[in-house]
């Protein structure tokens, strides 16, 4: 059996936390720092990240290697839904709300920045050019932080600042043309931790557009502040969480999620037959543990111990189960190299089929903890004392905690005796996904009010 050996130590959720309220008024007084908020404490303030010779280089030679701007020659549009990146999680978030307002007769447009491939053709995809120099708000906005956060007073922090700052003010040079080419009465985006969806949202409220966040996973520390007007979250416990977190109610619309209206259980086993096929398994129960070895500095070990502790349970119950680890989209699956019993995926299935087939589900802190949900599975969230709290399910009762491998054994052998249990009921399921199945139009509803000429449609949306 393996035990817990991460320290008692400040979670990076609390550091996070502990140094928003440090520099809250620096960013009062630059706003345009804003998409730099987590860049600064992650990569300065934690892991003290500089930039080396080669780095250096490569700064001055950008704007001669990447002068390309965004094509131009768009119409106007009254709705800009913003896609930056191609996860699932966003992009399957945002689609069905774009093609939804479409459907409307609505004019939106989507622009992409390092978007799929797929995306409808009419779509703008930015190109931000190399830019050296940075704007000059950028000591004083440094002198500033080093007032409240001494840790950053540090030469090479300070280039890593100021050449990030410059890429910074070429997104905003780039936004502002977007801006000003559509004209939009609103926007939406799907995260402001990504720095395009930060430097949009700080852009609209120059303009006085309506900025609208729309929830794309657990919510969690780094969610914080709200930078938009309105975060549309998936429903009420979402809420309760950023409220814990300091977010004001009345920025917190709980309207459901896209993402997840057409995820529901089938009822003629092909979810199972699939997942089997897919990985060659045995038939046999099956549990699905969804890993989160993407980001070891919020994680600490916490994501090996659970290596640990999985690989001993297949050792203990081999012959009787499958335990399948699916790893995150951004993890390359070292953490799991020799555990020869565990079955590791990335993208052999989708997710959808892969909750819809398994028995049971596990995680750290995955959205999986949520998902799961939908389809009426047991979730188990992995946490032993002492490791970083990444996620709340199990104190809210959306997930069973498990606190050792002891426990998983155990959890195991009950389930293998008794069958599974603890699945969620449509009480639980309507406190997490308000809109359950029709979120996209109530998305696209609030989205639409604003522009309708008659008043107090918004205002009726809110309530």
């Amino acid at each position: 059996m393996y035990s817990a050996t991460v320290k008692p130590v400040q979670s990076l959720d609390q550091q996070y936390l502990d140094f928003t309220a440090r520099t809250a008024s620096v960013f009062d007084q630059y706003p345009q720092l804003e998409p730099l908020r987590y860049f600064i404490f992650k990569q300065l303030l934690i892991q003290r990240h500089s930039v080396g010779w080669t780095g250096r280089v490569k700064h001055w030679l950008r704007p001669l290697l990447r002068p390309t701007h965004t094509h131009r020659g768009s119409d106007r549009a009254e709705v800009l839904i913003w896609i930056e990146s191609g996860r699932e999680v966003i992009v399957d978030a945002l689609l069905p709300v774009y093609s939804e307002l479409v459907s409307r007769g609505v004019e939106v447009k989507l622009v992409a920045w390092a978007g799929p491939d797929d995306l409808p053709d009419s779509t703008i995809h930015i190109q931000v050019p190399g830019r050296a120099i940075p704007p000059a708000w950028t000591r004083d906005a440094w002198e500033a932080l080093g007032h409240v956060a001494p840790e950053l007073n540090d030469p090479s922090l300070a280039r890593s600042f100021f050449f990030t700052c410059a890429n910074l003010q070429a997104q905003y040079d780039e936004l502002d043309q977007v801006l000003n080419e559509l004209d939009p009465k609103v926007a939406l985006v799907a995260s402001t931790q990504l720095a395009g969806g930060a430097s949009l949202v700080v852009a609209c409220r120059w303009r006085g557009v309506l900025s609208l966040l729309l929830q794309h996973g657990i919510v969690q520390a780094f969610y914080t502040p709200v930078l938009a007007d309105y975060m549309l979250t998936w429903g009420q416990t979402s809420n309760e969480t950023l409220m814990h977190l300091g977010v004001e109610a009345e920025k917190l619309i709980p309207l459901g999620s896209p993402r997840h209206d057409a995820m529901v259980p089938s009822s003629d086993g092909r979810g199972r037959a699939a997942l089997l096929g897919a990985l060659s398994l045995p038939d046999r129960p099956t549990f699905v543990f969804f890993s989160n070895g993407n980001d070891l500095v919020r994680n600490a070990d916490a994501p090996l111990e659970c290596a640990k502790w999985l690989e001993t349970t297949a050792a203990q119950f081999s012959g009787d189960i499958n335990i399948v680890v699916r790893l995150h989209p951004n993890e390359n699956g070292r953490l799991y190299r020799g555990c020869r019993r565990l079955h590791i995926t990335k993208n052999s299935l989708d997710l959808a089929t892969m909750l819809d087939g398994c028995d049971w589900v596990g995680s750290l802190c995955s959205t999986v903890l949520y998902d799961a949900l939908l389809y009426q599975k047991p979730v188990w969230q992995f946490y032993a004392d002492g490791w970083p709290e990444l996620a709340d399910n199990w104190k809210n009762g959306l997930a069973i905690r498990i606190s050792s491998q002891c426990q998983l054994s155990e959890m195991v052998s009950r389930i293998l005796v008794v069958g599974r249990d603890h699945a969620a009921n449509d009480g639980v399921i309507s406190r997490v996904f308000s809109n359950h199945g029709r979120a996209t139009q109530a998305i696209a509803d609030f989205v639409q009010s604003p522009l309708e000429e008659k008043s107090g449609g918004f205002e009726i949306l809110k309530g």
